[in-house]
């Protein structure tokens, strides 16, 4: 009768610990799983992070792009008109055509303007200096074409006039492209830099 107590004892032991063995053993790799659906979703977190980054420096690469190409293509408008304005000065003063193309060119200078502004909210900082500096240099562009066109209105341009006209008109121009030269390689710049942070 011992021999079947212990028997039955040692047996009943033996499942407890086979059990208990079996229940620590689950529940190891229980932790095990959930450790590992731990990690998977924090690699999927970064990785749609990081997706995330990429689209959001792709995004502003294109915002930026369309503000920079905006105001260059601004100031080239603007330039034309500027132009067409200040051709009025070696014609007989027409006070319909000056309009005109006074209203045109300060329409272009206004548009330039607005696109800059787009580039300072766009940035960075660099280059949205260089593209203020370019607008303004557009708007003082215009002066040397109104100035003159104002002499000619009362009466025929001197020679003298003529010249300081030629003379600023030149040296406005000077202004521009230097503001352009200084904009584009920092604009591109940025661009590049954008771009290479998601590569």
């Amino acid at each position: 009768m011992i021999t079947t107590v212990i028997a039955i004892c040692g047996t009943l032991l033996g499942s407890g610990l086979t059990a208990f063995v079996t229940a620590q053993t689950e529940r190891r790799r229980n932790e095990a799983l959930e450790q590992q659906q731990i990690r998977e979703e924090a690699a999927r977190d970064r990785t749609q992070r990081r997706e995330l980054r990429v689209e959001h420096r792709k995004w502003r690469r294109d915002r930026r792009q369309a503000a920079y190409q905006g105001l260059l293509d601004a100031a080239h408008e603007a330039q034309g008109d500027i132009w067409q304005l200040g051709r009025l000065t070696v014609e007989p003063f027409d006070q319909h055509r000056y309009d005109i193309r006074r209203g045109a060119a300060i329409d272009a200078v206004r548009a330039t303007r607005r696109a800059a502004d787009a580039v300072q909210l766009e940035g960075p900082a660099d280059v949205a200096q260089a593209a203020d500096e370019y607008a303004k240099a557009i708007d003082l562009n215009i002066e040397p074409s109104i100035e003159s066109l104002m002499l000619l209105s009362k009466e025929p341009l001197s020679e003298e006039q003529q010249e300081r006209y030629r003379s600023s008109a030149a040296e406005r121009n000077a202004l521009v492209e230097s503001c352009q030269q200084r904009f584009v390689p920092l604009a591109r710049q940025a661009l590049d830099e954008l771009m290479n942070d998601v590569e």
